[in-house]
């Protein structure tokens, strides 16, 4: 057993410090000590920094077990764990505790506080307190639950390397993906959510949230609250339901964008040839359901219901007007008189589409759908599926 001071230890005294020895800090006021492990990243290896009063030393592995006497105060209640190569549960108590998984498939557990939990290899199970926390999942298919046992404050979490599961808690959480193709739920909050990399699903929340899907061919779906959902890379499915309105931005590759809410909703396909699709609307006497913003020519629409009741071939039809209800009007004389499915009305800058989606002419147009500064020579009946 050997006793250290902190202000006189040597590099190499540090890194070699075993269990059963002390080490002594200099007494005075508020004094504070800051403990932190950093995981391997070669050349260098695992290890745990200490800092107090300005000077920072870096110890080994042995030095996880803390305890601490006098006026020493370690982040009220804090605790430092660090699982080995086996399969580990390590949980903290009230303080902000550093938690840090081994090799093997470990459980951390966080408590009151704000925590650090850090997986490293293996799949882990990573579940988040009460307080602010940042969690990293690490190698492997990790699990990480932002508030697995209490409401948060609001918290940071990457799953890293691997396919992971992430889970948001009721604070405005930030919620990385990472590598691999993972699944990312939000919950209560507004919430900042990235798929990151790999083909991920993401569901907002309950909140008013901002959801990324980022490089791959993600699938995104907006929740309650008024979210915004951008595709990123890849040919991306955006599904807007709830009661909220939303925005979708398609970005790159040729997307897929649903709405599925009664509310309005805005929607820009970006760059290649996207696919509009609409699964729930309005009437149309309470004004247009939605508004495609980037309407192109190479783009589609399809309305679900027209193309499973329609035996006969589909027919469209187009005009110019003045106003959206002159253009409603002469919309359901074209849909119940003439049979048309589809009908394009130019009003000023912009072009309404109305569709019959019921299968009942009688009723008059079921959908009506707005092409943002568009004329009918961008749309005909080859971009309806």
């Amino acid at each position: 057993m050997t006793t250290y001071a902190f202000e006189t230890i040597t590099p190499e005294q540090a890194l070699n410090i075993r269990s059963g020895d002390y080490l002594t800090f200099a007494r005075g006021p508020a004094s504070q000590v800051s403990v932190a492990y950093v995981p391997e990243s070669l050349p260098l290896p695992a290890r745990i920094e200490v800092t107090f009063q300005g000077r920072t030393v870096a110890f080994g592995e042995e030095l996880s077990d803390l305890s601490v006497r006098g006026g020493v105060d370690v982040a009220d209640h804090s605790r430092l764990k660090i699982g080995g190569e086996g399969r580990e549960v390590l949980t903290g108590f009230d303080g902000s505790d550093g938690l840090y998984g081994g090799a093997g498939d470990d459980t951390l557990n966080g408590f009151d506080g704000g925590d650090l939990l850090h997986g490293n290899s293996g799949n882990d199970l990573l579940n988040g307190g009460a307080g602010a926390n940042t969690i990293y999942g690490g190698k492997g298919d990790d699990v990480i639950n932002v508030s697995a046992f209490r409401e948060t404050a609001g918290s940071w979490a990457h799953g890293n390397q691997g396919d992971d599961e992430i889970v948001g808690g009721a604070g405005n959480d930030t919620l990385y993906g990472g590598q691999g193709n993972d699944f990312i739920g939000g919950k209560e909050g507004d919430d900042y959510i990235s798929g990151d990399l790999g083909d991920d699903e993401i569901h907002a929340g309950a909140g008013n949230d901002t959801v990324s899907g980022g490089a791959g061919n993600d699938t995104l779906y907006s929740n309650d609250g008024s979210d915004l959902l951008r595709g990123g890379d890849g040919h991306d499915m955006l599904v807007i339901y709830g009661p909220g309105a939303s925005l979708a931005e398609g970005g790159d590759g040729n997307d897929t964008l649903v709405s599925a809410s009664a509310e309005q909703s805005v929607l820009y396909g970006g760059a290649g040839r996207d696919q509009f699709e609409f699964a729930s609307s309005a009437a149309p006497g309470q004004g247009f359901d939605d508004l495609i913003v980037d309407w192109e020519s190479g783009d589609r629409l399809h309305f679900a219901e027209v193309s499973a009741y329609s035996i006969l071939p589909r027919s469209y039809s187009e005009f110019v007007t003045d106003s959206y209800e002159h253009a409603l009007a002469i919309a359901n004389e074209h849909i119940s008189a003439a049979g048309a499915h589809y009908v394009a009305a130019q009003v000023g800058d912009d072009v309404l589409v109305f569709a019959d989606t019921d299968g009942n002419p009688a009723d008059g147009a079921d959908v009506a759908i707005m092409l943002v500064g568009r004329a009918l020579a961008d749309i005909g009946l080859e971009n309806f599926i």
